[in-house]
């Protein structure tokens, strides 16, 4: 940008056009420092949601140790919470594919039409965002 033109611009203009490209680039900074913030946290979210389903994994297996289940269980509750990721609920759901990726279609007429009989992988959101799509299996 050109501070000065030929006709010499008074002190005052010169001034208000600092202020506003300033103002512009503060702005522009901002926006581009949440953005970054933003990528970065789900980045690292993403690196957590494996030790996520090997977590959920250890949950399935045959235990008869109470106290190992709970302490599992709060593991997997603490572990993305505080980062505000939900995992979705979606057994029995209608199938959207904006939070679903289907792997599997099975006919059954007991069940509605593309209703989710079986989640394969838990899908999560964060701040109302899908950042992992559930892995289903879909009927009729």
């Amino acid at each position: 940008m050109r501070l000065f033109s030929k006709k010499s611009a008074a002190p005052d203009e010169t001034l208000e056009a600092l202020r506003g490209e300033y103002q512009n680039y503060r702005r522009r900074t901002a926006a581009q420092l949440e953005r970054a913030e933003a990528d970065g946290m789900k980045k690292a979210v993403l690196a957590l949601l494996p030790v996520y389903d090997d977590l959920a994994r250890a949950l399935d297996a045959p235990c008869t140790d109470e106290a190992y289940y709970h302490g599992v269980e709060l593991l997997m509750q603490k572990l993305l919470a505080r980062l505000g990721v939900v995992p979705m609920d979606s057994l029995g759901k209608c199938f959207n594919p904006d939070y679903h990726e289907a792997v599997e279609h099975v006919e059954d007429p007991a069940r509605r039409q593309d209703e989710i009989v079986q989640v394969i992988q838990t899908g999560f959101t964060m701040d109302e965002m899908v950042i992992r799509h559930a892995k289903v299996v879909v009927a009729n």
